[in-house]
């Protein structure tokens, strides 16, 4: 195999018609010169330079070689050119609230694999207070979260409210209701879901209506309670943005809490990059369409 070092020292030599200029042209020793090009000459069984008092000439098996040696290292400089004309992708590090719907990142991440962008996405999954700490010290780029009013410095932008709502089995008697009294709950079972960032306001609702739910499931896992209403085992409470068709969100009479689930920024620079990111553009266009 011919290495890309013994065609320099070669062609070195073929343009300069010395050993030694051409050693000092590709920055070598004359000696480590003269033992590449016989080492080249040993791999093509041929002699390609002819060395006598007036200098160095090539041998007619130099001279065809000469023709081909010049196209292998104009293609391998072309090839260079070419690979570091590419750019790299840029990386987005993105953190998503642990309770943004699996489905929905799911959904963003299969058209944005699919979209082909130059992008690598390193995502974290985490707490509303993890993100931002992780906004402020530079950690990740851009967070789909819960917006706060304290969030006004990392450039919020709200892409959905979402309602609290009552997650009833299909089959349940209030199930087709436009909306129910916390009071006809009474009876029920919950999932309850413990990360979730509304519980004191929803525990305290209930209880000011002497409402004291007895407990199937105390979790951390959306899928989970889901799971639960969809088996008929207990009722939940969670943002209209879980609706799948397979359960029924009903609204809960007087209850009028919601979230705004949006875009948080680290810096005015990673607000320019959302403009052009791909990644964003399709969470935009996904909350659009919800």
């Amino acid at each position: 195999m011919i290495d890309q070092y013994m065609l320099r020292y070669f062609l070195a030599v073929a343009e300069l018609g010395s050993f030694g200029r051409a050693a000092r042209s590709v920055s070598v020793t004359q000696p480590t010169l003269s033992a590449g090009i016989a080492k080249l000459e040993r791999e093509l069984g041929a002699r390609l330079f002819d060395r006598d008092r007036q200098g160095v000439s090539l041998t007619p098996a130099g001279s065809r070689f000469l023709v081909r040696a010049r196209r292998i290292a104009a293609e391998y400089e072309q090839a260079l050119s070419e690979i570091q004309a590419v750019p790299e992708p840029r990386l987005l590090r993105v953190g998503v609230l642990g309770t943004i719907p699996t489905r929905a990142v799911e959904a963003i991440l299969e058209r944005h694999g699919a979209s082909g962008a130059d992008e690598v996405l390193e995502l974290l999954d985490g707490g509303e207070r993890e993100l931002a700490e992780r906004l402020e010290r530079g950690r990740i780029d851009v967070a789909l979260t819960v917006i706060r009013p304290h969030h006004a410095r990392f450039h919020p932008e709200v892409l959905a409210r979402e309602r609290y709502m009552m997650v009833l089995p299909p089959e349940h008697p209030l199930a087709g209701e436009a909306q129910v009294p916390a009071e006809q709950l009474a009876q029920d079972r919950m999932a309850l879901r413990r990360h979730c960032e509304a519980l004191p306001e929803i525990n305290r609702f209930f209880t000011q209506r002497g409402v004291r739910p007895r407990f199937v499931l105390k979790t951390t896992s959306d899928a989970r309670v889901l799971a639960i209403v969809r088996a008929g085992a207990g009722i939940g409470m969670m943002p209209e943005g879980f609706a799948d068709g397979t359960v029924r969100f009903v609204p809960v009479r007087d209850f009028e809490l919601a979230r705004d689930v949006g875009l948080l920024f680290a810096s005015d620079a990673q607000v320019a990059v959302g403009r052009t990111s791909p990644f964003i553009a399709l969470v935009r266009a996904h909350y659009r369409k919800a």
